[in-house]
């Protein structure tokens, strides 16, 4: 969610609650955790004092994000800096790609979006309570940061503003950077209009993970060293999929590529296999789903898979062990991967599989305790496959931490090569079955 989205709610709560609030004179939050689509959020009021509120907004009991307003006179005056004679910028349908050293001294005017109507119904308490210009200017400071700057790759740490009076004729918030830092990857812009005044911090995310293109596997696979096999793809419009999809591909592999949200980004991977001729199918597949009904269209035997489905594998909470994450887990490691390699299978029972597992199992970082559990889980029922089931063949390897978008930061991590790390584990899988 949105960080403003969420602050909005939680001032619009407030004001719901207490429909008497004295005017506000500051506000200051911090988005300190992602809120994602699926969770259910909390306000709790956790301070009230005769000048000030505190609000915390969690999930599950963990903190997401706080909040502090102060009551009071708005404060005399603008920004202290002009904003006359700045360019007005309209945001468009598609943010800005800027690389980081773009970003610094960037200034424009950013028009509103927020309509009286939407404002009314969305945030009604906190517009009637703040002016439905201060809600139109929190609103296109979310799009500032999305949109403009940083853009296409940015997370909205919070801001600190005052309130102030409402001079300015323009519709539209004034924005210019005053500070970055190429370190943590952080940008500080002023802001100014709709009667706010201060300043907000954002992040500049590291650009998605690029993997390694079909012509730079030219010379690193051999070109028949994988023809005659039919490779299935669970995930594979990105990442560790992407990948292994192009090195079976470089090796004359046939590749049966799936994606559950990704289309754009499975017929972009199929694209680029075609175009040194290789072979390469896409179609829609869902772990939690049941496998046979998915694969049915098939029209010929998969004689290799390799199975990278994987949800949101982080997100923050307040307790060691949360029963419903694991139940979601053990839905997609354990019996998705088990419904898949039953339903394939039956179709061919000379199959190689493979289950990627993590050395997280091993070395937990903090609030992966269910992953963990359900990798572990899974590496027990490949063991067992493998020993009972034969001729299939199963192999489960733990991967070290390797760069996905999964596994990106805002800061510098170490992580290992994946071609290095991968190459060999599909030399294995694909020499099955001897």
């Amino acid at each position: 969610m949105h960080g403003i989205n969420l602050l909005l709610w939680a001032l619009d709560s407030l004001a719901t609650a207490q429909p008497h609030l004295p005017p506000l004179r500051a506000l200051r939050a911090q988005f300190n955790k992602f809120v994602y689509l699926d969770e259910t959020a909390e306000v709790v009021l956790t301070q009230q004092g005769q000048g000030s509120v505190a609000l915390n907004i969690s999930v599950g009991g963990a903190p997401r994000s706080k909040v502090s307003l102060e009551f009071g006179c708005a404060i005399e005056g603008g920004s202290g800096w002009s904003t006359s004679s700045l360019n007005r910028t309209f945001p468009s349908m598609t943010p800005l790609d800027l690389n980081f050293e773009e970003m610094s001294g960037r200034f424009g005017r950013l028009s509103f979006q927020m309509t009286p109507d939407n404002a009314l119904v969305l945030f009604p308490a906190v517009t009637m309570w703040l002016g439905l210009r201060r809600i139109a200017a929190l609103v296109a400071s979310s799009c500032l940061v999305g949109m403009v700057c940083p853009g296409l790759h940015s997370i909205y740490g919070g801001l600190s503003i005052n309130i102030c009076a409402d001079t300015d004729p323009e519709d539209s918030l004034a924005f210019r950077v005053i500070r970055t830092d190429s370190l943590f990857r952080s940008v500080d812009q002023e802001i100014v209009g709709g009667g706010i005044t201060g300043t907000l911090r954002s992040f500049a995310r590291k650009p998605p993970v690029e993997q390694p293109t079909m012509e730079s596997l030219t010379g690193v696979v051999a070109p028949g060293e994988f023809v005659g096999s039919v490779a299935l793809i669970i995930g594979g419009s990105r990442g560790l999929g992407e990948l292994t999809a192009k090195i079976i591909a470089a090796g004359g592999g046939r590749i049966l590529l799936t994606w559950k949200s990704g289309r754009d980004d499975a017929e972009r991977v199929a694209k680029e296999i075609r175009a040194v001729g290789g072979v390469c199918e896409t179609f829609a597949y869902d772990a939690r789903k049941p496998a046979a009904e998915q694969l049915e269209p098939l029209a010929e035997g998969v004689t290799h898979a390799y199975y990278y489905a994987t949800p949101t594998i982080y997100k923050p909470q307040s307790e060691v062990f949360v029963a419903d994450r694991l139940k979601d887990f053990m839905a997609l490691y354990v019996d998705g991967f088990w419904q898949l390699s039953q339903a394939l299978r039956a179709r061919q029972p000379r199959l190689s599989i493979f289950y990627p597992s993590s050395v997280f199992v091993a070395a937990r970082p903090k609030g992966m305790t269910e992953y963990a559990i359900a990798k572990a889980a899974g590496e027990v029922l490949c063991a067992d496959m493998d020993v009972s089931l034969a001729p299939m063949h199963v192999t489960a390897s733990r991967l070290p931490r390797l760069p996905t978008d999964q596994t990106a930061s805002v800061t510098s991590v170490t992580t290992s090569d994946p071609l290095e790390t991968l190459l060999p584990i599909i030399r294995e899988v694909q020499s099955w079955p001897r």
